[in-house]
């Protein structure tokens, strides 16, 4: 993202980024490491471990391979209890970079029916041309596999493009794709760990992001 180089597409990660579901996420596993007789991980534990390859995340707690399977659905039955609402900046953050003529694409680790049923839930699925979710557990990110996909999507060549992320995991795809890389950190947790991955770009917020986009696209 330097002077005068018009970025064309921005492509945005979904949890914790434009879906405030970490909470949800906290809760859910919470719930599932009482059941295994697990301890349970408090909030900053959580956010300094949390990642959106979940296998990932199941190998830094301690879960053995054994019951990864029995996680995954669990997490995707009791995950249906909780009701995540959009960050606040979302909408705006959308609208702003639409009506500006940036091209705008979603990819996540998600599983398609969970993040396609969120994305109906807030009517916001229009604002995407393209949506890559989910996965071969080799394609997750921090692979690049999901994100070349959506470049080769959306016919952009990746320095055309931004990737928002809110994980060490997304900075790191970004990177094996040769996207420059947007964190957003909603917290010092998050910001501790995200600068550790060098990002091209750091902010607090989406509206800080947009402000900065915008204002580098006129110059």
């Amino acid at each position: 993202m330097t002077r005068g180089r018009r970025v064309d597409g921005v492509i945005f990660d979904w949890d914790g980024v434009l879906l405030d579901s970490l909470g949800a996420a906290f809760n859910v596993y919470n719930k599932i490491f009482e059941r295994l007789g697990a301890e349970r991980l408090t909030r900053e534990e959580f956010l300094r471990l949390q990642s959106p390859n979940w296998y990932e995340f199941y190998a830094k707690v301690g879960l053995p391979p054994a019951s990864w399977k029995k996680v995954d659905g669990e997490w995707l039955r009791l995950y249906q209890e909780e009701r995540p609402s959009l960050h606040e900046d979302a909408l705006g953050c959308l609208g702003s970079l639409r009506e500006a003529g940036l091209r705008l694409a979603l990819v996540s680790n998600g599983s398609r029916v969970r993040v396609e049923r969120e994305l109906t839930r807030f009517r916001i699925r229009f604002c995407f041309e393209v949506i890559v979710l989910g996965g071969k557990r080799e394609e997750l990110k921090p692979s690049p596999i999901l994100l070349e996909r959506a470049l080769h999507l959306m016919d952009l060549e990746p320095w055309k493009a931004v990737y928002v992320g809110d994980s060490p995991a997304d900075i790191q795809a970004a990177r094996k794709a040769l996207v420059p890389s947007i964190a957003i950190a909603r917290g010092p947790i998050q910001a501790d760990r995200l600068s550790e991955e060098n990002p091209d770009h750091l902010f607090n917020g989406l509206r800080d992001f947009v402000d900065f986009l915008l204002v580098r696209a006129d110059e």
